[in-house]
Parts: structure tokens; C-alpha cells; sequence
């Protein structure tokens, strides 16, 4: 049995497709180029998105602003110098606690999604570029 299998093994030669490699080099590219374009529409989406997102969010910051008494306590800072001198500490404690800290931390952490993204976009264009040059150099 043994025999028989190690001939008919020598007997049978596998010669692959000439166009195989080529073949092969062609759809990982090709899987390559789709998935960087998958991902470019993915951030872009969540780019715009969070750019979308930053107008009432800014908005909501703004009006919490307003009604904290932020701008209040801050004018004082301008109006008398000696004051303030004095009086710094609870200034600033006064400041730090009309702070509408959820909102700037929504703006905030918007913004980074926002940057991030962008990051990431320009990282998919630059991966991209080099996909399509290594298309070529086939």
C-alpha cells in the first residue's frame, strides 16, 4: 500500500497555474483597497458626525454658561484690581464652581472624536495612495 501511494504520488506532478501568483497578489490588493475604502467612509462618517454634533453642543455649553453666573463671576476680575487681590481665593473657587463641567466635557471629548477621526482619515488617503502604487509597480 505503501509502495503504491509513493508511486502514484511520483507520478502525478502538480505544476500550478502560470497566472497564479499574479492572481493572488491581484485580490489581496484588491481585499486591501476595499477595506481601506471601507474604513475611509467609516470615519468619514463619524468625522461628520461629531461635527454635526459639536453645534448644539456648543449651543447647550453656551446657555449653561449663561445661567451658572460664569460671566459674572469673571467680569469681576476686570472691574476692581484690589479686590481681587484680596479676595483671589474665593474668586477662584467661585469660577471653578459655576464651571458647567458636563458640558465642556461633552464639547470636548466631541472634538477629540472629531480630530481623531480625521487623524484617521488621512491615515486611510496616505494607506490608499500606497495601495494604488503598489497596483502599478504589477
Amino acid at each position: 500500500m505503501k509502495d503504491k501511494l509513493t508511486k502514484a504520488f511520483k507520478n502525478s506532478v502538480y505544476e500550478p497555474n502560470q497566472d497564479l501568483e499574479g492572481l493572488i497578489w491581484s485580490s489581496i490588493i484588491k481585499r486591501d483597497k476595499r477595506n481601506a475604502q471601507f474604513k475611509l467612509w467609516a470615519f468619514g462618517l463619524v468625522g461628520v458626525a461629531s461635527l454635526a454634533g459639536l453645534v448644539p453642543t456648543f449651543k447647550i455649553l453656551f446657555t449653561d454658561l449663561t445661567r451658572s453666573g460664569f460671566y459674572e463671576y469673571f467680569s469681576l476680575i476686570f472691574s476692581d484690581t484690589g479686590s481681587i487681590i484680596s479676595y483671589w481665593k474665593e474668586l477662584a473657587f467661585s469660577l471653578a464652581e459655576s464651571l458647567p463641567i458636563i458640558s465642556i466635557i461633552s464639547v470636548l471629548s466631541l472634538l477629540f472624536v472629531c480630530f481623531l477621526s480625521i487623524k484617521y482619515i488621512m491615515k486611510q488617503i496616505n494607506r490608499d495612495q500606497l495601495i494604488s502604487s503598489l497596483t502599478l509597480s504589477i
